[in-house]
C-alpha cells in the first residue's frame, strides 16, 4: 500500500538515505548541505513523504514565490531501489494537484537535471533554460515550466 503524508522531523534520516541513494547520478554531492538545511528549516511546510508498506521511500515538496506568482516543485526523489515503479509520478502528481488547488493562476516551475527532465516533460513541463554544470560538474540544470 502506498501512502503520501506530510514530512515530520522523524523522517529526516529516511530522506537523507533517499538522497544518498541517488548520488551521484541525480544529485551532486555538494547539494547535500542545501537539502539538509531544507529538511531542518523551522516550520517546513508543503514537504511530503511517500511510504510503501510503512517505509519511507520517497520525498518531495514545493514552495512559492508569491511576488512572482510562481509555485516550484522542490527536492523530489525516490529511493534508487524503487525507481521505475511509478512512485515518482505518483508523488509528482500529488504535489502538482496541491499546487494548482492552493495557487491558481501561478506559473508552475522546477529545476532538474539532464537525467530527469524527460520525466517532467511527460508531466507537461517544458524546458525554458539549460545551465551547463548548473548543479555541479557534469550535472546540468534544466529550468522547466508548466
Amino acid at each position: 500500500m502506498t501512502f503520501i503524508r506530510l514530512y515530520t522531523p522523524s523522517d529526516r534520516g529516511a530522506c537523507l538515505d533517499i538522497f544518498g541513494s541517488n548520488l551521484p547520478k541525480y544529485f551532486a554531492p555538494e547539494e547535500l548541505p542545501l537539502f539538509t538545511s531544507w529538511l531542518d528549516k523551522p516550520g517546513l511546510t508543503d514537504y511530503f513523504v511517500l511510504e510503501v508498506e510503512g517505509t519511507v521511500i520517497g520525498c518531495g515538496g514545493f514552495y512559492t514565490l508569491p511576488d512572482l506568482r510562481l509555485a516550484n516543485l522542490a527536492w523530489g526523489m525516490i529511493h534508487a531501489d524503487h525507481h521505475g515503479r511509478g512512485h515518482g509520478q505518483q508523488l509528482t502528481e500529488y504535489r502538482l494537484r496541491l499546487m494548482q488547488e492552493r495557487y491558481p493562476g501561478y506559473a508552475l516551475r522546477l529545476s532538474t537535471s539532464q537525467h530527469t527532465f524527460g520525466f517532467y516533460e511527460k508531466q507537461g513541463y517544458a524546458v525554458k533554460e539549460v545551465v551547463k554544470n548548473g548543479f555541479g560538474e557534469g550535472l546540468d540544470k534544466y529550468i522547466m515550466e508548466k
